[in-house]
């Protein structure tokens, strides 16, 4: 072996999957993590109070630092129930006071993260939104413009790492024109080299302080590379840490991922070697730690390597853990994301309160795991909110309007990026079976004109965004009728 302060599996990121996994199998994946001497975990899902806990015990038997991660791109109730979910980048940068907005978010979302033990922020989304059929960005980014993704990024991460957590911009050096989800294959930008220094820029923006960056599984020919950012050298080492001149943390994504390749433990090797410092959700902890070590050993340049990636991820971790927390400011879920609607009042003209009103369902989305914070069927929330303020809710075809939620966000694994024929017109179909209808869009705004039907766009399918549609719905309707509007545009 290449001995203790070199020892491969401190850059090892072990995954634990409360949302999937029972608690048994939790507890096992963490003893065994512990075992092996992984540098951290990377948390999916589960109760605040759980996972507070959890982090606690591996802390504890650890006896040394650990990166605790968790993708928190929409507020640490993304992952974690009983915490606050926030609207997506997308909806934040359409916030009034967009530069507010994400400061808020960022520096939120580190606090609650950091209140159960996660010190890795793995956000902010810095990709640029630039291809409509990409499947797996979207709403994630903070739009098309390189300069304004760089300039909200930015306020982002530096709220997130002013609250004592390290933020992780992603995915170098861009995954925005995509039109394949790297979970499942390996996508290829065929863009020219002058065009991807559009997706470059919001990295080069945040270089100088953002603590860690993700390196995407995409292809990047005229960068140089026709495999993987990730375990390319030219794009990560020569790239991100010669032209760019980032110092902080680099990671990996999920080693699991299609992107990479079937053999993830001899990928891992390669990644090492490209400048990779963190391997993030490998298939097999054990293994990606035994090829990283076989290797090391037959190879002094990748020992050294290893090295470097080991000090370099404890001289990170330590600087922001020692950061001093930042005071929490003011935040209200919902009327913060009632902030984000887009919409028009105009689309409920002639509605009322005592109208009965159909609240149905419609999701473009496989069930591959709900947000944490969702409780009940697609829609209840819209229903039961419209319901508590008096509302004449009724389960019934022939109700006077009708109010379609249409979940179409991006996901792992789906596939797609536009809602399918299909669901846009099964949501048609119910809108128009009513007198008046309207359908509240969990999605992207820009698929609005496609729907056939009145829409305001409430962006992503987190609980909050739901009660912040049903609350612009509550002023919205009085204000056809003379009353003033509340928030939304």
């Amino acid at each position: 072996m290449t001995g203790p302060c070199v020892d491969p599996a401190r850059v090892v990121i072990e995954a634990l999957r409360l949302d999937r996994w029972s608690p048994r199998e939790v507890e096992a994946r963490a003893d065994r993590g512990l075992e092996l001497g992984v540098g951290g975990f990377i948390l999916f899902g589960g109760e605040a109070e759980r996972v507070g806990r959890l982090v606690e015990r591996v802390r504890e038997g650890a006896g040394r630092p650990l990166w605790i991660g968790a993708d928190l791109e929409r507020g640490a109730g993304q992952q974690l129930r009983g915490l606050t979910e926030l609207p997506p980048p997308a909806a934040l940068a359409a916030h009034p006071d967009p530069e507010t907005a994400v400061a808020q978010a960022g520096r939120t979302t580190a606090e609650e993260a950091l209140s159960v033990g996660i010190n890795w922020v793995i956000a902010p989304v810095l990709d640029l939104d630039v291809e409509p059929d990409n499947p797996i960005i979207a709403t994630r980014s903070f739009g098309s413009d390189p300069r304004r993704v760089g300039e909200l990024g930015g306020r982002w991460i530096d709220a997130c790492q002013s609250a004592g957590a390290v933020a992780c911009a992603k995915h170098f050096p861009g995954h925005g024109r995509t039109t394949e989800d790297s979970h499942i294959g390996l996508p290829t930008i065929d863009a020219p080299a002058p065009l991807l220094e559009q997706d470059l820029a919001p990295f080069a923006a945040v270089a100088d302080r953002v603590g860690s960056v993700m390196a995407a599984h995409v292809a990047y020919p005229a960068l140089g590379s026709g495999r993987a950012a990730t375990v390319s050298p030219g794009i990560v080492t020569g790239l991100l840490r010669g032209r760019l001149g980032f110092e902080g943390v680099i990671s990996t994504d999920a080693m699991i991922m299609g992107g990479i390749g079937r053999n993830d433990a001899e990928a891992a090797v390669e990644a090492l070697a490209a400048g990779c410092d963190l391997m993030c959700y490998p298939a097999d902890a054990g293994a990606t730690i035994e090829a990283l070590g076989r290797a090391a050993v037959d190879d002094p340049a990748l020992a050294t390597r290893l090295a470097d990636a080991v000090g370099r991820a404890g001289r990170a971790g330590h600087a922001f853990r020692s950061a001093a927390p930042a005071s929490r400011g003011d935040l209200e879920p919902v009327a913060f994301a009632c902030d984000t609607i887009v919409g028009d009042p105009e689309a409920v003209s002639g509605w009322s309160p005592g109208a009965t009103t159909r609240v149905v369902g419609v999701s473009d989305d496989p069930e591959v795991g709900p947000p944490a914070g969702r409780a009940g069927a697609l829609g209840a929330i819209v229903s039961d909110e419209l319901r508590a303020a008096g509302w004449r809710i009724r389960d019934a075809s022939e109700a006077e309007q009708c109010i379609v939620v249409l979940a179409a966000t991006p996901r792992g694994w789906k596939g797609r990026g536009a809602p399918s024929a299909g669901v846009l017109r099964e949501a048609r179909v119910a809108v128009q079976a009513a007198a008046r209808g309207l359908v509240v869009l969990l999605g992207h705004a820009r698929w609005l004109p496609s729907l056939g039907a009145p829409g305001i766009c409430a962006w992503s399918t987190e609980t909050v965004m739901e009660r912040a549609a049903a609350a612009w719905l509550r002023a919205a309707v009085p204000a056809v009728s003379g009353r003033p509007a509340g928030s939304g545009r």
